[in-house]
């Protein structure tokens, strides 16, 4: 084996290990916000700015940063992307007003959207065949970290203050410049020839691309593109992006508004903790599958089966009562966020050449956010105007809408045959 085949054997490991660490870290001060709320004085209506200042900084990074990742830039972006999470932990750590706190989401936010960038543009190119799978690997780090960090940070207040918990996670993440550092580089040379674009499809290679070994002969040399909007010139594009956008929205209603519901229906602090974990374990389980799925039936048909999961679930959240039922339905919701999730993904990697990849990408998980972003400005006042049901019933309306546009422009077509 020579030193090329050994680096690209280290690729997969090295972004699955990498991105476990980020999304740890990304999401232990979740549970610490109760305590927040009364060491600092943050409102509820704040919760919902927090989770939105990450959302909005990560959109940022992934619609104006994400190109860079096709340049040959990947693995920059990804250091740059871990020294900035680590920087944001250590600001909450030291802050004294809930306004601190926002800052710090939103320089983490910006950290983690071009590491997931660079992370997502690298495995693509590695094995674009298989492609969905990979995404499901990589969506299965980033919910492992989820169910670790907010479980950690939620044990660890029972003998440490949210201050030093975030202190100590600063340093933490630090360890995942070790993978990025060995591991972060192309697996092949990958070019992009602008006056002899990818044929078959616009834009340098948007619909259409046939996946043969013409479509793969791209060098950075001439540049992509710098900016990925190029893309939405195609309303299949659109469709994929507005598919992703509605399971996002999820993400932004409820991500930050959650330990808070959660403690006015009777759970303690632990418990919710838990919840994200359970959460994350369908997930985790079901992603390497659903990426199969995609990559054998279509991601739009994989999507569809787990947005018939989903609606129901995120619906009846307005009417439970019970913490412990709640943590159970977030157990299924899960496996209908992971075949729609990484579907979404999948049948953006299909449709785009992979010399695109970093930008296709950052344009899905962009848009997305914008969605989030949206969605989370409001929770916290929807939340206070409404309760559980107008949060949780308006978002299964949001999502049922955007799904339904989605879906009708996403239907899989015939490529176009090589000019």
């Amino acid at each position: 084996m020579n030193a090329h085949q050994r680096q690209a054997r280290l690729l997969v490991p090295s972004v699955v290990t990498a991105m476990v660490v980020l999304s740890s870290a990304s999401f232990v001060i979740f549970p610490l916000i109760p305590s927040l709320q009364g060491s600092l004085g943050v409102s509820t209506a704040e919760i919902g700015y927090l989770a939105a200042a990450g959302f909005a900084a990560a959109l940022i990074a992934e619609l104006l940063v994400a190109p860079a990742a096709d340049r040959g830039h990947a693995r920059l972006m990804a250091v740059i992307g871990v020294i900035m999470v680590a920087a944001s932990l250590g600001l909450s750590a030291i802050s004294v007003e809930g306004w601190q706190l926002i800052i710090g989401r939103a320089v983490g936010g910006f950290g983690f959207g071009i590491f997931v960038i660079a992370a997502s543009a690298l495995i693509v190119r590695h094995d674009h065949a298989r492609s969905g799978e990979l995404l499901g690997r990589l969506g299965a780090a980033e919910l492992a970290g989820i169910a670790v960090g907010p479980l950690a940070s939620g044990l660890a207040l029972s003998f440490a203050g949210p201050s030093a918990i975030l202190a100590v996670v600063a340093v933490i993440v630090l360890v995942a410049l070790v993978p990025v550092l060995v591991g972060f580089r192309e697996a092949k040379p990958a070019v992009f020839d602008e006056a002899h674009p990818p044929t078959g499809g616009i834009a340098a290679g948007v619909i259409g691309f046939d996946g043969t070994d013409a479509d793969r002969t791209l060098r950075f040399g001439a540049g992509p593109p710098r900016s990925s909007l190029d893309l939405l010139r195609s309303p299949r594009i659109i469709g994929i992006v507005l598919l992703y956008a509605a399971v996002m929205v999820p993400t932004g209603s409820y991500d930050g508004i959650w330990p808070r519901f959660m403690a006015d229906i009777g759970a303690d602090p632990v418990l919710t903790a838990a919840s994200y974990a359970l959460f994350a374990v369908p997930y985790v389980l079901v992603a390497g599958w659903a990426g199969r799925l995609a990559d054998r039936r279509g991601g739009v048909s994989a999507y569809a089966r787990g947005l018939l999961i989903l609606l129901p679930i995120v619906t009846l959240y307005g009417v439970v009562g019970n913490p412990f039922i709640a943590t159970g339905m977030g157990f299924v919701e899960s496996t209908g966020q992971a075949l729609a999730f990484i579907g979404a993904a999948a049948a953006m990697a299909h449709a785009v050449d992979p010399a695109r990849a970093g930008s296709a990408q950052g344009l899905l998980r962009g848009i997305g956010l914008a969605a989030a972003t949206i969605a989370a400005a409001f929770s916290g006042l929807a939340y206070e105007a409404g309760g559980a049901l107008l949060l949780f019933g308006g978002t299964a309306i949001a999502v049922a809408v955007l799904a339904a546009v989605g879906l009708l422009l996403a239907r899989e077509r015939r490529a176009r045959p090589p000019l």
